[in-house]
């Protein structure tokens, strides 16, 4: 059976974690979640950055890394990197980094709801989740979630998905709105899991081609979700990002 992630796993979901032998102590050190990028069409082999604002990063260390990217050639991560300020570009990228530490974030697609690659019937992913923070940016959906947990061995599916069902048919079609925002709804099974111990972590969805989408259609995304400290539908507001807020280094 198809499962998108186990505790066990998400927990120890590190790619790469190392120092930099050639960062001086004066080197500040930035932190942000991008995207790692194998291979593709650009100079330098191994794998590059694209951050949120859509500039692309050349890897000094890339060959230290390896990922394993589900779909797409691209795996979503947190990482520590330090801009290699006499290197300021490199061919075919905007800027030169080195990369301090990687560390894995969930990385899905959006589906529809009715998409045959959803494990089981989505009906009855009822378990609750939670969201704390988000924001989207250069087709990615990047959420700061939370649920509860007990075993490590269970395992939890969560999935956003997009319905396009007649009058949103299903468990949030009371929370739609003609409001001008995009709606997508989030969804958790939990596995028969137990609410000894809390999840928390950053989870990220692409909108690909494979969903007739273009988010410059809408004035931001409202995610649908049973939140499980309030045992009730929820919606999370994510609102258009301004392009001037979106910086490399975060």
């Amino acid at each position: 059976m198809k499962k998108l992630f186990s505790i066990a796993l998400v927990l120890a979901s590190v790619l790469a974690l190392f120092a930099s032998c050639n960062k001086k102590d004066s080197d500040p050190m930035y932190v942000s979640i991008a995207t790692l990028v194998e291979g593709g069409g650009l100079i330098g082999g191994g794998i590059y950055v694209e951050f949120d604002s859509g500039k692309t990063a050349y890897v000094t260390n890339a060959r230290d890394i390896q990922i394993n990217p589900p779909f797409d050639s691209e795996v979503r991560a947190m990482i520590y990197y330090t801009i290699n300020e006499a290197e300021s570009s490199y061919a075919g990228y905007d800027m030169v980094i080195t990369l301090n530490g990687v560390y894995g974030v969930i990385t899905d697609y959006v589906r529809y709801i009715d998409d045959h690659d959803i494990d089981g019937n989505i009906s009855e992913y009822t378990a609750g989740i939670a969201i704390n923070d988000g924001y989207y940016a250069n087709n990615w959906i990047t959420l700061g979630i939370a649920f509860p947990y007990s075993s490590a061995s269970k395992e939890h599916n969560v999935y956003l998905v997009y319905n396009e069902r007649p009058d949103h048919q299903g468990m949030f079609q009371d929370l739609y709105a003609d409001d001008g925002y995009l709606y997508l709804e989030l969804y958790h099974d939990n596995d028969g899991d137990g609410t000894t111990n809390v999840f928390s972590g950053y989870a990220c969805w692409k909108i690909r081609s494979n969903i007739d989408i273009n988010l410059d259609d809408y004035e931001g995304i409202k995610i649908l979700y049973w939140d499980y400290e309030d045992n009730k539908a929820e919606t999370c507001i994510l609102d258009k990002p301004d392009s001037e807020t979106l910086t490399v280094a975060q």
